[in-house]
């Protein structure tokens, strides 16, 4: 039992250390909000299968022209993001007339769907290890 225990402890040090050394930062600035009433909503994605509904990890902060968001200790690997200026507060990017957005919103690599979201082979950009930086534009 006591051995087994020293191994448990020993795969879960691995684990963390292996993580740590490989995590990756990044680094969100978000423009184009035109006011500065209610929250920036950012969601981060690393899938095709969960793009754009299902998000890994999200955050928000007060907006601003210009508002940054830490995503911290990411796997290096391929991710999208999708970002709104939710302007009222009510945390849903609200829709209008044929569920067309009506607060400004936008995708990583400014990428744009028909009729709809992009694919997230569109909006994917990579995240290596150490610190990344990107931009999204709101629209």
């Amino acid at each position: 039992m006591k051995t087994l225990r020293s191994i448990s402890v020993a795969c879960g040090l691995l684990l963390i250390l292996t993580t740590a050394s490989h995590a990756a930062d990044l680094t969100v600035t978000v423009v184009g909000a035109t006011n500065q009433k209610g929250q920036i909503a950012a969601a981060l994605f690393n899938t095709a299968d969960t793009f754009p509904g299902e998000p890994m990890v999200g955050q928000r902060a007060p907006a601003g022209a210009q508002v940054e968001l830490v995503f911290k200790n990411l796997a290096p690997g391929r991710y999208a993001l999708s970002a709104y200026h939710d302007e009222n507060d009510n945390q849903k990017l609200d829709r209008g007339t044929f569920g067309i957005p009506k607060e400004r919103y936008g995708f990583s690599r400014d990428a744009r769907g028909s009729g709809g979201p992009p694919e997230f082979r569109d909006a994917a950009f990579e995240v290596k290890e150490g610190d990344n930086r990107i931009q999204l534009q709101l629209r």
